[in-house]
């Protein structure tokens, strides 16, 4: 069963928004991706180049640019969000650890 509402709604242009702390390049290239207009959307080789690229650039050189700075500080805002979200709550019934699981059928 799919959700026509939604799959209505994607077809008016619903997309989903840029996640808060994400590197501007990246921002860039998430809406040419879901650009409703398919000829306006990257290759998949042009996806593969242009990801290579970011990645020789982070990884193989060591002086900063802006392309590693944009994507250190989206690791700042992440790291920092981290700290301030706690995941786990305790719950005495609850239990933490792997147990087999008596299933009838």
């Amino acid at each position: 069963p799919h959700n026509k509402q939604l799959i209505q709604e994607i077809c008016l242009g619903l997309r989903p928004s840029v996640v808060n702390g994400t590197p501007p390049v990246f921002s860039s290239l998430m809406l040419q991706c879901l650009d409703a207009n398919p000829s306006n959307r990257p290759t998949a080789s042009q996806l593969d180049e242009c990801l290579g690229d970011w990645v020789t650039a982070i990884c193989d050189n060591p002086d900063p640019s802006e392309l590693s700075d944009q994507f250190d500080a989206a690791e700042e805002i992440k790291f920092s969000n981290l700290e301030n979200f706690n995941t786990f709550s305790n719950d005495e019934k609850a239990i933490y650890f792997s147990r087999p699981l008596w299933l009838i059928d």
